[in-house]
């Protein structure tokens, strides 16, 4: 093997694709390549061993590592391949350590600095029982990557985080080498995860295994399979891997066990699609061949070609071998592209060079281009509900921006108008928002690019610390602060962070770089972590104290009873008795205070309701409105209010195959109202609600119904054949005989709130039920008002009438995330399942019922009825208890919310009634 790659003496070859990620083989110098999810920028300058060197016990001891560009793979440490390429520290777990080396809480102890305690034990936490879930996993796992030779990286404490420094300089980075230390534990786990969710040889219950053996609550262990160590989709770092015997003896290699070793791991890789780039070295040209080609020919080094990629045909068999060699240039490339088999995790891999032959005709890369090129990293994954697109730079997302605030001008109401101006003169006075105020984003960059993350509400008074006014941007239309170093002057930095933000493929971390007068030279002692005694880790940052849901007071119908009947269902009882036939079924009258959401609720006069069952007896007997005796009906009587100037526009529209009726302002187009219940639209134009379509909105939202609040945009979509990871939904997997305690609600309502605070909480409050009554203390209705968020086209819901060129557009939750709201697990039932997930049958479970209970309840009446808030006080209460009450599966949930069964039937009749007058008024 060649220990130096030429650098290219006439330019790259035009064959070399300019986009991520690669596929295919290549020609570098006179050695062959394999090229699996690649990266053009470390093609074109692929390095030796010298510059990549595999992890060496003597490298570990002097504190130099690369955390940061694909190095040459030892099986002694595999982990390093998942990595994560572009990480951002965020999410449950690792947003503790999501700081940068100026905001580092760094304080001072009497004449020295440390970081701040509270900080550097919850870091130890992390820390502690990350390495127990390792421990677990590796005792789980029947067929460990790698050699049972490990080079063990030092854990975190090592580097001193937990210290304290004459120099506040020493102190920050000491931090910072500490919070680099937890990336090899994030590959450790990922590689972990992995391993157990896909390749265990028998279906095991190993979440169970490894919470019992961890000493970890399974909320923590949920949290962290939810965050980027778990998540399978997340770009790895990846690695080279060398099948030709190396030739500098100051790096030796099991030249037989590497790739024996790894030949299931990087079929398995490649064969799932897993996004972990492989450049795999075959050495030159002749040897190659031989290698690939022939078979019972003697070579001077030792031939292995791993059978999985044989299978996969994954190989530069050689007829590729001599295309490679026909092609002009230094680094030539050959594309390949996958097929898909019958069977799952059965693709294979074809060339293209007959059908994309390389043309020497064309004209090749120029210096210019090549080097813009080189320069443009991989995007990194946006964080999510940042309203950052994916692949979107800074400059295109405030361009965007900025149109979208235009547009949204344009249809502002001037209640809206004095709203915004009134917060921006707020925001002018400069202060940092408060608990309940403006959202706060920080763009920082990650591999070259700037990507926008959640500041966090505990650290704004830091952040307005950091950056000075010029350095933050305010949204009046979304009540947002931006802040980036790049906005303005840039502040004062320490040295030594160059590896906080790296930008693409660079130098690794030394401890050169970053020295201090005080910085350690050596790494600490360990610290000794008892693997099978202490105490149980939980989740962190639980609320003090329960849920924060008092008794609130949604908008009734009306005042009166003779109103309320009238504005919901067009009932007039102010005549006199009707005399109905013996044969009518007439509900009792206790049925019909029911079905009006409160049966305490007073009358004024009893013919009021008398006249009302009447009139629900006579809705559900009817086919046709002249069936109904036009006393009762308003439709019948051309005084009424549905003969009158609506004051807002409603049309019957099929979208997405389905009826729904669409609100919006009269001759105004921009925002829209849809709604799926034709007697809701229908009180919406009795109540007189309007003329602006805030006004609707803000109605809507007083008695908590179902609705969108939608924007039309020209793209169409069919959202629901979008892609999702497989994975639990809600709060995660959880073991046979589970019974949750008091600290499980309360991580319960600490990861719900958390997720409401997002973007994404809108979403939310527009579903109504008992998801919109778990939003409503955290979601202002403010959020709702300002419309469809930035990620509406990727995370939202498309509804089209398959005709037009105009969609509407709104933010829908996942039944996931509905799942989260309402408290979902999945439950082990203790029977095997080789089909799940944990390889064992479940069950959901939930603190609350899912929408589809609530929706065929005796309580769901169209709206959040005071019966219905009495309800859910009542489990409110239980919940809070120091025993909290039973979690409930999903069927259990439907027969305790029957209650009533005689509601549903009258609210099936009204419903069709009003589609039937809409359908009449409205064609």
């Amino acid at each position: 093997m060649s220990t130096t790659h030429s650098q290219p003496t006439d330019g790259p070859s035009p064959t070399i694709p300019l986009s991520h990620p690669l596929l295919g083989h290549a020609r570098i110098g006179n050695d062959i390549w394999s090229v699996y999810h690649g990266d053009r920028r470390l093609l074109l300058d692929m390095p030796d061993r010298t510059k990549a060197p595999p992890p060496e016990f003597n490298e570990v001891r002097k504190m130099r590592f690369n955390f940061w560009s694909p190095t040459y793979v030892s099986p002694k440490a595999p982990q390093l391949m998942f990595i994560p390429a572009c990480f951002t520290w965020c999410g449950r777990i690792f947003d503790a350590l999501n700081y940068r080396r100026e905001t580092f809480p760094i304080y001072a102890d009497g004449e020295k600095y440390r970081l701040h305690p509270r900080v550097a034990e919850h870091w130890y936490e992390i820390e502690s029982s990350m390495r127990r879930i390792i421990h677990a996993m590796w005792t789980l796992t029947p067929q460990n990557p790698g050699t049972q030779e490990r080079v063990e990286y030092p854990f975190p404490h090592r580097f001193g985080y937990e210290k304290a420094f004459f120099t506040e300089a020493a102190a920050r980075t000491v931090a910072l080498r500490s919070r680099h230390a937890f990336l090899p534990l994030i590959g450790e786990l990922s590689m972990r995860f992995w391993y157990l969710s896909v390749f265990s040889s028998t279906p095991i219950d190993w979440r169970e295994k490894v919470c019992q053996r961890a000493r970890v609550h399974p909320q923590w262990l949920a949290d962290l399979e939810a965050s980027v160590a778990g998540d399978m989709g997340t770009p790895r770092l990846g690695g080279i891997i060398d099948f030709t015997v190396p030739a500098d003896t100051r790096f030796p290699l099991d030249e037989v066990t590497l790739p024996r070793t790894f030949d299931w791991l990087l079929g398995q890789i490649i064969a799932r699609g897993m996004p972990i780039p492989l450049y795999i070295q075959w050495g030159p040209l002749e040897t190659t061949f031989h290698k690939i080609g022939a078979t019972g020919t003697s070579f001077t080094i030792p031939v292995f070609v791993p059978r999985s990629l044989q299978k996969l045909g994954f190989l530069p068999e050689p007829s590729e071998i001599a295309y490679l060699q026909r092609i002009p240039g230094s680094v030539v490339f050959s594309r390949w592209e996958v097929r898909r088999g019958t069977q799952p995790f059965e693709p294979t891999y074809h060339s293209l060079r007959d059908a994309e032959p390389y043309d020497p005709s064309k004209a090749p890369i120029t210096t210019h281009a090549t080097s813009t090129i080189e320069t443009s990293a991989p995007f990194p994954p946006v964080e999510p509900g940042s309203g950052q697109r994916t692949g979107e730079t800074m400059t295109e997302f405030f361009s965007r921006r900025e149109k979208e605030n235009v547009h949204r001008a344009s249809r502002e109401t001037p209640e809206q108008l004095q709203r915004r101006q009134q917060k921006e003169a707020n925001a002018a006075r400069g202060g940092a928002p408060g608990k309940k105020g403006a959202r706060v984003y920080v763009w920082e960059k990650s591999n070259g690019h700037f990507i926008r993350m959640a500041g966090g509400r505990q650290r704004y008074d830091d952040i307005w610390e950091e950056y000075g006014p010029q350095q933050r941007r305010y949204d009046g239309f979304r009540d947002e602060w931006d802040v980036c170093e790049a906005f303005g002057s840039p502040a004062e930095q320490d040295d030594g962070d160059e590896h906080d933000s790296q930008d693409g493929f660079g130098a690794p971390f030394t401890q050169e770089e970053d020295d201090g007068d005080d910085v350690p030279s050596q790494l600490l002692p360990e610290r000794p972590e008892p693997l099978e005694e202490g105490e149980i880790t939980v989740p962190n940052d639980q609320p003090a104290s329960g849920d924060d849901h008092d008794n609130l007071e949604f908008d009734r119908i009306a005042i009166s009873f003779r109103e309320a009947v009238y504005m919901r269902y067009g009932c007039t009882v102010g005549k006199k008795e009707i005399q109905v036939p013996q044969d009518l079924p007439i509900p009792a009258q206790e049925i019909a205070k029911k079905f009006l959401g409160n049966q305490n609720l007073s009358v004024e006069k009893p013919e009021y309701l008398q006249n009302f069952c009447a009139f629900l007896g006579y809705l559900k007997a009817s086919k046709h409105l002249p069936d109904i005796p036009p006393s009762l009906l308003d439709f019948h009587q051309s005084e009424q209010d549905l003969y009158c100037d609506w004051v807002v526009r409603v049309r019957r529209q099929t979208l997405n195959g389905k009826l729904c009726y669409v609100i919006q302002e009269t001759g105004r187009e921009g925002l829209y109202v849809l709604v799926e219940s034709a007697t809701t639209a229908l009180e919406v134009v009795r109540q007189g609600w309007g003329p602006s379509i805030s006004h609707v909105v803000e109605k809507l939202l007083a008695r908590n119904i179902k609705f969108l609040f939608c924007c039309q945009y020209k793209e169409i979509t069919n959202t629901e054949l979008r892609h999702t990871r497989k994975m639990y939904s809600g709060l995660g997997f959880r073991p046979h005989n589970y019974v949750p305690s008091q600290r499980d609600y309360q991580s319960y309502v600490a990861v719900r709130d958390q997720f409401l605070r997002t973007p994404r909480g809108r979403a939310a409050k527009l579903c109504g039920g008992i998801v919109g009554r778990l939003a409503c203390t955290v979601v202002s209705d403010e959020e709702v008002q300002r419309g469809p968020t930035d990620s509406v086209l990727t995370e939202g819901v498309c509804l089209w009438d398959g005709v037009s060129q105009w969609a509407y557009w709104d933010d829908e939750l996942t039944d996931k995330e509905i799942d989260l709201i309402c408290g979902v697990y999945h439950i082990s039932t203790g029977q095997t399942d080789s089909t799940a997930l944990s390889g064992q049958q479940t069950t959901a479970r939930s603190w609350w019922p899912r929408p589809s209970a609530m929706a065929n309840s005796g309580l769901n009446v169209g709206w959040w009825t005071p019966m219905c808030e009495q309800w859910f006080q009542r489990r409110l209460a239980s919940l809070e208890a120091p025993q909290p009450a039973n979690l409930v599966t999903h069927g259990a949930w439907k027969h305790n919310l029957k209650l009533e069964r005689r509601c549903p039937p009258l609210a099936e009749a009204a419903e069709r009634v009003a589609a039937q007058i809409l359908e009449t008024m409205r064609p």
